[in-house]
Parts: C-alpha cells; structure tokens; sequence
C-alpha cells in the first residue's frame, strides 16, 4: 500500500517536472512532490534531512557542494564573457564558412565539457548560437542538436564533467587520474565518430556560406584579471583532482577549498555571482535526492534490485553492454541524476557484473542517456526551453533519432574500447 502510494507520488511528480504546466520552474513540482511523501506519511522531516546526507553509499551533500562550486567557476567565467569570446573565435576563424563553424563549434563544445561541464556547454552555447542564428541565414537547428549530443558524450571523459560521475565515482571509489587514462582513448575515438556522424547528416545544412557582424574580440572579457584568476583555478584542479587521492582528500572538499580561494582572490563581487547561481537546478537536485529516499524507506529499492539481478544474468562484455544500454533508456526515460543515483544505490555491491565494468556503464550510459530524449538531463530540459522562447522548432522526435544515430554507435566503440584496456591491465 505505502509503495503504490510513493510510486503514484513519484510519477506524478516526475510528469509534472517534465511536462511544467503553467510554466513553472521544475523545482517548485520537485518541491511539491516533497511535501506530498511527507504529508502522507511516507517520509519524516528527519528523513528529509538525512537523505541529505546519505542515500545508500552516496552523500547527496556532497554531489550538491561539487555541483554548486563547478556553477561558480562557470558562472563566473560566463558573466566575465570568457564562454562568449571562444564562441565567437570560432566564428571569426570560420571564415563565413558553415563546415568549419560545425567543426570548430564541434571542438569547442568537447573541449568545454571535458574540462568544465557538459551543463556548462549547453547553458552558455546555447544562447549564443541563437543569437548567432539571428544575423545570420544558417539553420542553427543543427548546431544546436550537434552541441547537445556532443556535451554529453565529451562529459564521459573525466568524473568532473557531469555530476552523475561524480555519484558514481563516491559510490564505486573510483580514482580520477585512473579513470581519465582510462577514458581518455574511448573519448577522443569516440567523439571523433561522432563528428563524422553528425556531419554526413547535417551535411546539405552546414555547407553554406554566411556573415556575422563585426565584434571586436577585444572587449568581449570584461575583465581580464578576474577570468584569469577563475581560469586558472579550473586547470588547478584538473591538477589537484590528479593528486588528491594520495593525500586521502575528497575531491568535493578540493574542489569547494580552490572554489572559495578563487573567489577570495578574484575579489569578484560575491552578491552578483551567487544571484546569477542557477539555484533552481541545486534545488532540484536536492528534491531528487529527497524524493529517491523513497525507494529505501517503502523497500522498493531492494525490490528493484532482485528484478535487476534476476533480469542481468550476462557477464563480461555481454553483460557491460547490455547494462550500459539499460542505464542510458532508464537515464533518458527518467532523468539521469536521480535514475544514476538509484541505479548506483542497487549495484554498488554487485557480483553478476565485474566492479570497474559496473562503474563504467554507469558513467557512460547516464551521460549519453541525455541524448536518448529531452528530459534524459536538466541541461536539457533548460535547454528546450531556450529553444522554444525563439523562432526556432526542435521536434521531440527528431531529437531523439539524431541523438540515437549518434550515440548508439559511440557506446559500442567505447564500450569495446574500455572492455580492451581494463582486459589488459587485468581489471577484468
């Protein structure tokens, strides 16, 4: 009985976020969803708090510091015009051509994702290919779907790049400078697939010529001292992340100490940077965590987890695949935070599946699982609501079949890959 209700509870809240009737932030229906397992009865106001702090062997405080300082640094790059002033370097390299955009637009999609954020790309690209869109006659509707796709299949690369990493990482103690020898190759293999992919379908679309007004490059960074300082912090900690587990340092505390440093020193204006935060999506974020400890208190968890046991009889590279297919649908049908915070909860401490393998098809199938439809990520549910604030029109469908015929052959050749190099460092 308490189970129906919290899965009625769950639908319904999870309906209410995608579809946002009214046009209402997604946090206030996560929030609303909240307050209806508490109102009846399925949670306490203690076991909110304490989902907080724990969900399974994962500390939601600590995705929410992790995700909160990455906003900042980006943020601030972003408000100082850094994001802007790559973008439109792209354009002027272009050379008023429409192929070389599509490829540098490609580049530096990857780029950014890799070593900030997959969100990061998509919230402030987003807007500027737009507005390109608006002085210029290229159907942006390729460039945008091609930034998409790329965001999150670049993101796969480092446990920084999305927060579903970082969950999984907490989870399955994964070791950052291990992990990013360890993708790197599958990567850079499998984003270049993709570039050709996209670029034989987009072809007749990308190869025009085009003019963009004249901006001076010059004063596009407002200021040059602070974007430096926030720059520079975001390489350290590339760096920091390398070393920190042989000083035994959690890689949220290294993350939120350079974050805090990089502010001090900056001197940036602390007030204009925490209102330009995007709080709403912490706040979602938070209420996911929330409305997952459900599944532990109503039992549903452990039942999902017989049914998934019972339904993954495969090992080796049979059982990898098959399971990073079923993590990116589940991710794509439901959202990649929550769905990678549950999917981790149930096979942290799984047999059927090797360790390290169980960890990757996480990691892979939750970012690519942002391509399997819209609301598979925040970033991209966000995303659609720039997009149809302007005269441009993505069909839900159409999305999802460009995102399929571009990820569905990346998770094979990266899947094969990984398999290759965990089989010869004997990890399998």
């Amino acid at each position: 009985m308490v189970g129906g209700l919290f899965l009625i509870i769950f639908i319904l809240t999870y309906f209410f976020i995608i579809m946002r009737p009214f046009k209402v932030h997604e946090f206030f229906y996560a929030l609303l969803g909240v307050f209806a397992l508490v109102l009846s009865g399925i949670l306490s106001f203690s076991e909110v708090g304490k989902s907080l702090l724990s969900f399974d062997n994962v500390q939601p405080y600590t995705v929410l510091i992790f995700f909160l300082t990455f906003a900042v640094l980006s943020t601030g790059l972003d408000r100082f015009g850094f994001f802007k002033f790559m973008a439109l370097k792209c354009v002027k390299l272009a050379k008023h051509d429409g192929l070389k955009l599509f490829k540098y637009l490609f580049i530096l999609s990857a780029i950014i994702s890799y070593v900030a954020a997959n969100d990061i790309v998509i919230l402030t690209l987003t807007p500027f290919v737009l507005c390109f869109a608006q002085y210029t006659h290229i159907d942006v509707k390729s460039y945008l779907i091609t930034m998409f796709i790329v965001a999150n299949t670049a993101s796969i690369g480092q446990l920084t790049s999305n927060p579903t990493n970082f969950i999984v990482a907490s989870a399955f103690n994964l070791n950052f400078l291990e992990n990013l020898l360890v993708m790197f190759l599958p990567t850079v293999i499998g984003l270049i697939l993709i570039y050709f992919i996209l670029k034989n379908i987009f072809y007749k679309k990308i190869d025009v010529k085009f003019h963009e007004r004249r901006v001076d490059l010059n004063k596009i960074i407002t200021d040059k001292y602070k974007c430096g300082v926030f720059f520079v912090t975001l390489i350290l900690l590339m760096i920091l992340f390398a070393v920190a587990p042989y000083f035994n340092l959690q890689l949220w505390f290294v993350s939120l100490a350079c974050t805090l440093l990089a502010v001090a020193v900056s001197r940036v204006s602390v007030v204009s940077l925490v209102k330009k935060l995007p709080w709403g999506v912490i706040g979602l974020v938070a209420c996911f965590f929330v409305i997952l400890s459900g599944f532990e208190v109503t039992g549903m968890i452990d039942k999902l987890e017989v049914y998934m046991v019972n339904f993954m009889q495969w090992s080796g590279f049979v059982g990898f695949s098959i399971f990073t297919g079923l993590t990116a649908v589940s991710c794509g049908l439901f959202n990649n935070i929550p769905t990678t915070a549950l999917l981790t909860a149930i096979t942290s401490e799984w047999t059927t599946l090797n360790h390290e393998l169980t960890a990757y098809a996480l990691i892979i199938g939750s970012n690519v699982g942002a391509n399997v439809t819209i609301i598979g990520s925040l970033a991209g549910i966000m995303w659609m609501h720039l997009v149809k604030n302007t005269k441009q029109r993505i069909n839900w469908l159409d999305f999802t079949k460009y995102g399929l015929l571009a990820s569905v052959p990346f998770v094979v050749v990266v899947c094969v890959i990984i398999y290759l190099e965990l089989a010869i460092i004997n990890k399998i």
